[in-house]
């Protein structure tokens, strides 16, 4: 049974643009989606695709190591949201009136400007990535490193709901430990990042669990 370095070895083809690409999708994705279902797996993927270009800057154990945290706090949000669904079910359910229509559209207008906003952040990442290369590290770990930290603080200034601000921060983190990895690949500053995200997940999901009990069930925006 292959291990995960042999996963990455085989993979590693895709640690260059592709990544990029599916960085740029992931958190595209957590920008302009509410769903939290849909939410989880996009962060699962996108930790996917920050530990293969990861592998190009340290040690493949230490970027694995990386991505299990990442993918713990996943886990982390998927249990929240179970949860929180749990304890939704005893809320009065909604109904499809002018209210309901109301809400909908606004969610669309939403998700069509979050959308716009994460095109302009792809195009000053972009430019920032030609002009302003960041030291150490190569042009497309550099447009990584812009998109995450750019859509991250997009998605933290633009949500006052404790899940997605919780998103925001740690795709901002992500970015900054991409750089970060390039000019410090010690096992110490490894574990405290990883830590610092892990805090970050468990902060967010008693703060969604609070949000949930206090009668927010439905809020997400």
């Amino acid at each position: 049974m292959p291990t995960l370095i042999d996963l990455l070895t085989r993979l590693s083809f895709l640690a260059a643009m592709p990544a990029v690409a599916g960085i740029l999708i992931t958190a595209g994705l957590l920008v302009v989606s509410r769903g939290w279902r849909l939410n989880v797996i996009a962060l699962t993927l996108q930790y996917f695709f920050v530990v293969l270009l990861l592998t190009r800057l340290i040690q493949p154990e230490v970027a694995i190591v990386k991505g299990l945290i990442g993918w713990m706090i996943c886990i982390v949000f998927y249990l929240t949201e179970r949860r929180a669904s749990a304890l939704g079910q005893s809320s009065a359910v909604e109904g499809t009136g002018p209210s309901q229509r109301w809400r909908r559209w606004i969610m669309s207008a939403r998700a069509s400007f979050c959308l716009l906003a994460g095109i302009l952040v792809l195009v000053a990442a972009y430019t920032a990535a030609l002009r302003i290369p960041l030291p150490e590290v190569s042009t497309d770990v550099t447009l990584a490193c812009y998109l995450l930290a750019g859509l991250g603080l997009l998605l933290v200034g633009l949500s006052e709901a404790p899940m997605q601000v919780g998103l925001g921060l740690l795709t901002f983190l992500s970015g900054f430990d991409l750089f970060y990895a390039a000019l410090e690949p010690s096992l110490a500053v490894a574990g405290l990042l990883g830590a610092v995200s892990f805090l970050i997940a468990l902060a967010t999901a008693q703060l969604r669990v609070a949000q949930v009990t206090a009668g927010g069930e439905g809020k997400t925006l």
